[in-house]
């Protein structure tokens, strides 16, 4: 129970760093309730408690918009290898990828040798970090999907959709992709990788 307690602490710990709306709702929220105190009692002391709610809303504000998570991390990661994918740019994917990516890099090898893409993206991104591995891993869940032209001219389609499963883990200071799981959703090849 006590471990439990403890990663939904963390977790919203990390989502405030992630995310400035809760603390904006949480400074708009007390400067509405201290402006309905200093309208109904007149009492110059609230607006000092308001400009002390302001300046903490905006130090909270700035605090989430320099603090990176590793979240943020990994999320940047997949950000910059689904530029690089929709750039055809396969040293930029590679660079994305750990020396142990063996069947990744097989897998995005072969995809941009025969296809051109002209549209990536990403949809539904769940990340978990696991802090208690040496070194830290992440798992990534999310739908690609990827519009394309086939040089050989020989796969009817020009999308392909897959649920993917992304393993990661901190080199460095750098989150690099590790191995992939890709269901297929689309008629497009019909395989798991």
């Amino acid at each position: 129970m006590g471990r439990w307690v403890a990663d939904e602490r963390m977790r919203f710990m990390t989502s405030l760093l992630e995310n400035p709306t809760p603390i904006l709702f949480a400074g708009i929220l007390a400067e509405a309730v201290l402006a309905v105190f200093l309208v109904q009692t007149r009492r110059g002391v609230l607006i000092v408690a308001m400009v002390g709610v302001l300046l903490a809303t905006i130090a909270g504000v700035v605090i989430e918009r320099v603090v990176v998570t590793d979240r943020e991390r990994v999320e940047a990661t997949l950000d910059d290898a689904v530029t690089a994918l929709s750039d055809n740019d396969l040293p930029g994917v590679l660079a994305r990828l750990s020396s142990q990516a063996d069947r990744t890099r097989q897998r995005a090898t072969w995809a941009m040798g025969r296809l051109r893409f002209t549209s990536v993206s990403i949809r539904g991104l769940d990340i978990t970090i696991n802090q208690l591995t040496s070194p830290p891993t992440a798992e990534a869940r999310f739908t690609g999907v990827a519009y394309f032209r086939d040089l050989r001219g020989e796969s009817p389609y020009e999308h392909y959709a897959a649920r993917f499963v992304v393993e990661l883990e901190l080199e460095g200071d750098q989150w690099r992709i590790t191995d992939h799981v890709e269901n297929d959703l689309s008629s497009a090849w019909g395989r798991e990788e």
